[in-house]
């Protein structure tokens, strides 16, 4: 019988999010199936534990909806003795029943207090976040102001204007950066950036606030949801100047980070939380330790 059956969207472990890849560089024996072999996936071992990635579009490295089936076939005739796990990596704030039996663990990347759970109370939930790799380029700080982002969602539509509005008028005198379309210069743009602003899209987790962090950027954000960054998740980031959800202190949050350069302390503490506890070696060791708490030895 082997340790793990990883139900997941490819065998790349550089992708964002490899954490099958550290479980059998943990010592675990590993199996996986992607949505290029599960319809032809015939199991001839067992596991202790299953993990299924949730995740529903494959434009961006999902299961296709075709795989559902399979894998709720799989586990009611093939893993019903298995512990079962889903990782949800998808934008949902709320837990999803994505297979048709009961999992025995969450992990939950948008795992907030207002999350819902439609199965027992006490399943247990765990909320973990993106592990980004770093983007630390050593570059002269010349740019005041950034915000980089796609409009994923409409609520970040009115942050948006307000962002033009100030940079066209009252902060015109700063040097700024702004691009909603997706920039291939994110990079280089991220690291000469003295403040980068980030507003919610469809996630409160998102790759930017990390990236940001890793390039000793400082960042202006509402307040962070997500529990993973709290000492109960897989550690406490508080190092970000929060703002309003409503943004009606954007200007004086940017005026006050600018003035004596506060910017620059802001910026090397998101750095360190980051190298210290954010960084994916962090991110992989919680979630594997946290997944080893409830797994089947």
């Amino acid at each position: 019988m082997k340790d793990f059956l990883f139900f997941t969207y490819t065998d790349n472990h550089t992708t964002t999010n490899p954490f099958w890849y550290y479980f059998r560089e943990k010592g675990h024996s590993v199996d996986f199936v992607t949505q290029k072999n599960i319809h032809s996936f015939k199991p001839t071992e067992q596991y202790k534990n299953v993990i299924v990635y949730m995740n529903m579009n494959p434009d961006i490295g999902g299961h296709e909806i075709s795989c559902r089936p399979v894998i709720n076939n799989l586990l009611e005739n093939h893993f019903k003795d298995s512990f079962l796990i889903h990782h949800n990596d998808t934008d949902h704030e709320d837990v999803q029943m994505w297979t048709a039996r009961t999992p025995d663990l969450v992990m939950q990347r948008e795992y907030t207090n207002d999350t819902k759970n439609p199965y027992h109370q006490n399943m247990p939930i765990h909320g973990f976040h993106f592990a980004m790799d770093s983007i630390e380029e050593p570059m002269e700080k010349d740019i005041d102001i950034s915000f980089i982002g796609n409009m994923t969602n409409p609520r970040r539509k009115p942050f948006l204007d307000e962002v033009i509005r100030l940079s066209r008028g009252t902060l015109s005198h700063l040097n700024w950066f702004i691009d909603f379309e997706g920039t291939p210069n994110f990079k280089e743009m991220s690291n000469r950036s003295k403040i980068g602003l980030h507003y919610f899209g469809n996630s409160y987790d998102t790759w930017r606030i990390w990236e940001l962090a890793s390039c000793k950027t400082a960042l202006i954000m509402p307040k962070l949801r997500v529990k993973s960054c709290t000492d109960e998740g897989v550690g406490l980031f508080d190092s970000y100047l929060e703002i309003r959800d409503d943004f009606s202190d954007l200007e004086e949050k940017i005026l006050y980070l600018l003035e004596g350069k506060r910017y620059e302390d802001l910026a090397n503490r998101a750095y360190d939380s980051y190298n210290e506890k954010h960084c994916p070696k962090k991110v992989f060791e919680y979630y594997y330790k946290t997944v080893m708490n409830y797994a089947k030895r």
